[in-house]
């Protein structure tokens, strides 16, 4: 009886190590970041998408971004985190104009274009330079945290963003239905 135990958990944990190995060969960091880019790019455009062309001029108080420039700060910003990697940028942007677009179709596609171009510089990175150390916005640490400030931001902003549709009575197309 004892014996049929053993054998049964030497199988058991045979079979956790060798379907753990196969499934984390395949993961990397890089592969979370393009997967959490993805998620975010999907509700941002689609607030971009859902909020009404006519609220992008819309900002809760004075001197505070309104939608269509909250949304163009962070495709300026998507933008702007590859250049601390070296890469370009693509012909004919400038990150820190992007906030005088104001056209609702112009902006959805600079968004959508810019985490395509966020996303393009991360796949990029080859896994074993994530550790190496980097100097960005005056502070010391890795290319995978500054990849994680990028998407950090992001984040920051979807936040931003879900406020200012609620305000305006437009809820998230995600949490419909």
């Amino acid at each position: 009886m004892l014996t049929r135990r053993l054998l049964g958990m030497a199988v058991v944990a045979s079979l956790q190590f060798a379907v753990g190995t196969a499934f984390s060969a395949d993961l990397s960091v890089k592969q979370d970041f393009i997967r959490d880019l993805s998620v975010l790019e999907e509700k941002i455009v689609g607030l971009a998408e859902a909020i009404p062309s006519d609220t992008y001029g819309w900002r809760p108080s004075e001197g505070v971004r309104s939608v269509s420039e909250a949304m163009m700060h962070l495709a300026g910003a998507n933008y702007f985190f590859p250049t601390v990697m070296g890469q370009s940028l693509p012909e004919g942007v400038d990150p820190r104009g992007l906030e005088d677009i104001t056209d609702k179709a112009k902006v959805v596609e600079i968004l959508a274009d810019s985490f395509a171009h966020l996303k393009a510089a991360i796949e990029a990175t080859k896994d074993s330079k994530m550790n190496d150390e980097l100097e960005y916005f005056g502070q010391n640490g890795t290319v995978a945290g500054f990849f994680h400030s990028a998407i950090s931001h992001s984040h920051e902003h979807l936040g931003q963003l879900i406020a200012y549709a609620r305000s305006n009575e437009i809820a998230p197309p995600w949490s419909q239905g």
